[in-house]
């Protein structure tokens, strides 16, 4: 299972990181309280994208196993 690692970075079941800006976190959720948002690590390929709904990041995206719950 996927996991949040605190204060702004998670990781996939595929071992990758990905690691933002406290305050880009902290927007994201606050969007997703309204619709659900998406947030990309710019790391060409390998790109994970992470998924909020309802002020919480609920999964993660991933191009080797697809979606991974968090």
């Amino acid at each position: 299972m996927a996991k949040e690692l605190f204060p702004s970075s998670f990781e996939c079941d595929c071992d990758h990181e990905s690691h933002f800006f406290e305050s880009t976190v902290r927007e994201m959720k606050k969007m997703s309280e309204k619709k659900r948002t998406r947030l990309g690590d710019s790391s060409g390929k390998e790109e994970h994208i992470i998924v909020f709904h309802k002020g919480k990041a609920i999964e993660i995206i991933c191009p080797k196993l697809g979606r991974c719950k968090i």
